[in-house]
């Protein structure tokens, strides 16, 4: 259930709030975001998982398409739509985001929604987050240097939770 609650108020909060006239401007950064978070899904399936969803709609399969294909592509349109241009509103408008991510994912951990392994926990959510949400404003404007910087993000955190490669 509460998977159903996030995923409807990430649509319902995208269609009220989203600037949905210039979806295919936000397009590229919906599939950057999309394509992460299945990289991530097919290591945590392949290999081992550092944090995984639970309390399904239906199974873990259907959770995981549901937030990648609906939620996740909704979030990229709301977070890049108003994102403003002083700076002292870019610290509010970033600390606002991460704070209601933070904050959902305390509520799915305290509703048994979501279960950590391999030493990750809420503290290195936060810390993925204060990654997040500026490589997403990152590959709006400059897509090569947000990838570049994925990929040593991606592989500290592989190293860190002993993902073995090869």
């Amino acid at each position: 259930m509460f998977h159903i609650v996030v995923i409807f108020s990430v649509v319902l909060s995208s269609l009220k709030w989203g600037s949905w006239n210039r979806w295919r401007e936000f397009l590229p950064t919906i599939y950057y975001f999309s394509f992460f978070n299945m990289f991530y899904q097919y290591i945590s399936y392949t290999m081992k998982a550092v944090w995984e969803l639970d309390g399904f709609i239906v199974n873990v399969f259907v959770t995981d398409t549901l937030y990648t294909t609906i939620a996740y592509p909704c979030l990229v349109v709301l977070f890049l739509s108003h994102y403003p241009e002083e700076i002292r509103m870019k610290v509010i408008y970033y600390v606002k985001y991460i704070s209601v991510a933070i904050v959902t994912e305390w509520a799915a951990g305290m509703l048994d929604s979501i279960q950590y392994f391999e030493g990750w926990n809420i503290w290195w959510t936060i810390l993925f987050y204060c990654i997040m949400f500026p490589l997403i404003r990152l590959h709006f404007v400059n897509p090569v240097r947000a990838l570049v910087i994925s990929v040593f993000v991606v592989a500290f955190l592989m190293f860190r939770f002993d993902y073995q490669i090869l």
